[in-house]
């Protein structure tokens, strides 16, 4: 027997969970919030799916564009509704969602700076799409092909830690002077 998904839930508390995480997040893309309401026990795909257009709707959530992604971020008027109402909601996931957020929070950014996804290509071949981010800026974006599915994903999980490196020797290199024979 399948299990019994847990119930939706209501239309304020969806609201207000989601305002509440995107206060204590700060921008972040609809996977990221999506991953970290669900690994936190806090509402499923399609609550949240319904809270974010919901929100932005009323006004409460902007979505902007970044070079990484759309990012959701809560608005003046989301900011008083959440300081108004959260307490209606029960207090452990109130802090659950308040204590957990910095760890989270610190993921996103790197994320948003160090932008990594593996696309398949209609051939068949993989594609690890890069991306070294600054604020609203791309200072570098590259697409490297990769045989495999396993190949690109190391390139994606190695780009945090070596993009800073990559970009400066592009640099050096690039703006280097031509050497006067």
């Amino acid at each position: 027997m399948l299990p019994i998904p847990p119930a939706l839930l209501d239309e304020r508390e969806r609201k207000l969970y989601t305002l509440l995480a995107l206060k204590e997040l700060g921008s972040c893309t609809h996977t990221q919030l999506l991953y970290f309401m669900v690994e936190n026990d806090i509402m499923s795909y399609f609550d949240l799916a319904l809270a974010l257009h919901d929100l932005v709707n009323d006004g409460q959530a902007a979505k902007i564009a970044h070079p990484a992604d759309s990012l959701y971020q809560i608005t003046e008027a989301g900011l008083e509704t959440v300081e108004f109402f959260a307490s209606k909601l029960p207090h452990s996931k109130v802090m659950k969602i308040r204590d957990s957020a910095p760890a989270w929070k610190e993921r996103f950014a790197i994320e948003k700076e160090f932008s990594a996804k593996v696309v398949q290509q209609p051939g068949g071949e993989y594609v690890a799409q890069l991306r070294l981010v600054e604020g609203s800026c791309t200072l570098l974006s590259i697409d490297v092909p990769a045989p495999e599915h396993k190949m690109a994903d190391r390139f994606a999980e190695a780009w945090p830690r070596h993009a800073g490196e990559i970009y400066q020797y592009l640099m050096d290199t690039l703006g280097e002077e031509p050497k006067k024979e």
